[in-house]
């Protein structure tokens, strides 16, 4: 059986019998097939198995690279020297995810580092770089992969990935690249074999370099924002302490008010004598004291005109009446009217 996924390979679908820690057997489904990936301008062809576990898709599916006999695994931080893979994508997944995108994400990943590296008919003692993976075609068009179809037992569980979920991945280097293009019938020299050697470490040292330059940069950044960040932390804090202490302030001086008010109250009911109206309200200077004399008065003749008014227009008195109280109190309010005004003046009150 075979299954045909978007932008890759036909995919063999194989069936196992794994073995679990518990002694349990269970049959698996296993896909077995390649992916393209473009490596400087190459194409390439990696072996893998995906193994879709019983709890699939609820869980992650286990992914392996598979080399042929002429490749040999490349450990990195997403490969293990078994061909196990890890990824971010793998440790988050969700049941929505799908298997076409764990192949783009696949791809995506070993174009930037290959999993695999060609391994020469010849030993040569310098360092090769991945050779495009020729895979002879069977009659029936799906390529014949050397892969072991025996029957073998995997670790079930998906263990957790190196990653932490969220956080961004490392820079990840390129593979070195040899300025000496060697050809497998030519003769290898102690020059050779030296420039491959001086131009892989210049390269290396140049990448290192990079990493140590970025990674300086990145933290001078974040130490710049940490230390603005710590001046507001600095200039807020100091902010609420003042309000603190003003607020502090404010509910002192309001518990001596009340405290002076619980005092008079207390007096107050003790006292058995009624109070005085007219001493409600104490004024400080004579000058005040006028001034909240002639304000009552005043009230007082707006009252009364008032009720005049009311009594004309009910009939209650007659004309000759009304017009006669009307000029006695109008002209005494004129009179009060003003001298309210010029005692304000001259207590320096507005109005």
């Amino acid at each position: 059986m075979f299954l045909k996924l978007n932008s890759v390979d036909a995919f063999m679908i194989i069936i196992y019998v794994s073995v679990f820690g518990n002694g349990q057997k269970k049959k698996l489904i296993a896909l077995s097939g390649t992916i393209p990936i473009n490596y400087r301008g190459a194409c390439y062809h990696i072996p893998v198995e995906i193994w879709l576990l019983d709890t699939f898709p609820s869980n992650a599916p286990l992914v392996y690279v598979r080399p042929t006999a002429n490749m040999r695994i490349k450990p990195s931080r997403h490969v293990d020297n078994s061909g196990k893979v890890y990824l971010p994508f793998l440790h988050s997944w969700k049941p929505d995810c799908g298997i076409n995108a764990l192949i783009q994400v696949l791809i995506c990943t070993f174009e930037e580092q290959p999993p695999v590296f060609a391994v020469p008919t010849q030993p040569v003692a310098q360092p090769m770089l991945p050779q495009p993976m020729s895979l002879q075609q069977s009659a029936t068009g799906i390529p014949n992969v050397p892969y072991p179809l025996q029957q073998t037992a995997y670790p079930i569980p998906y263990p957790p990935s190196p990653y932490p979920t969220g956080m961004p991945m490392p820079a990840i280097p390129s593979i070195p690249q040899s300025t000496a293009q060697i050809s497998n019938n030519s003769t290898v020299s102690s020059v050779h074999i030296r420039v491959s050697l001086l131009s892989a470490v210049s390269e290396k040292l140049t990448r290192r370099l990079e990493d140590i330059y970025f990674t300086t940069e990145i933290e001078i950044k974040t130490g710049e924002q940490l230390k603005e960040g710590q001046t507001k932390l600095e200039r807020m804090m100091r902010h609420l302490d003042d309000e603190k202490s003003s607020i502090e302030k404010t509910i002192t001086t309001c518990e001596k008010e009340i405290e002076q008010l619980d005092d008079k109250i207390s007096k107050q009911n003790n006292e058995n004598t009624a109070m005085n109206i007219d001493d409600a309200i104490q004024a400080p200077t004579p000058l005040y004291k006028q001034i909240v004399n002639a304000f009552v008065e005043e009230a007082a003749l707006e009252d009364t005109i008032y009720y005049l008014s009311e009594g004309f227009r009910s009939g209650k008195m007659d004309l000759e009446q009304f017009q006669k109280h009307i000029r006695i109190l109008s002209r005494k309010q004129f009179m009060l009217r003003a001298m309210l005004k010029k005692c304000r003046q001259k207590a320096g009150l507005a109005g």
